[in-house]
């Protein structure tokens, strides 16, 4: 009986030892955490997808108005996934629109 409650003792001590760390790196300026996802998730990971791709298919024109410009930048960031009326969403709409402005 001794032997069986050392042997659960050893291998209770051995499961508590074998646990992981990991650690995630961000930049301080990482747009999808201001915006409030957290970082490794599979919705910060889309974040990121997402803003990579307005970047690269966003083109700064010219002669574009003020509500063209506020209306796309809203629709990226429900792209992004980001509620609508919060204050992540308001963040997320002023960086996407000093991105699209010519300047």
């Amino acid at each position: 009986m001794a032997r069986r409650a050392l042997a659960l003792a050893v291998l209770a001590l051995c499961a508590a030892c074998s646990s992981e760390e990991h650690t995630t790196v961000v930049a301080a300026d990482d747009a999808c955490m201001r915006y409030g996802f957290t970082a490794a998730t599979a919705d910060y990971i889309r974040c990121q997808r997402q803003i990579a791709a307005a970047r690269r298919a966003t083109h700064v024109v010219v002669g574009v108005s003020e509500a063209q410009l506020v209306a796309e930048s809203q629709a990226a960031c429900d792209s992004y996934g980001i509620l609508r009326g919060t204050a992540p969403f308001d963040r997320c709409v002023r960086d996407e629109l000093a991105a699209r402005r010519p300047g």
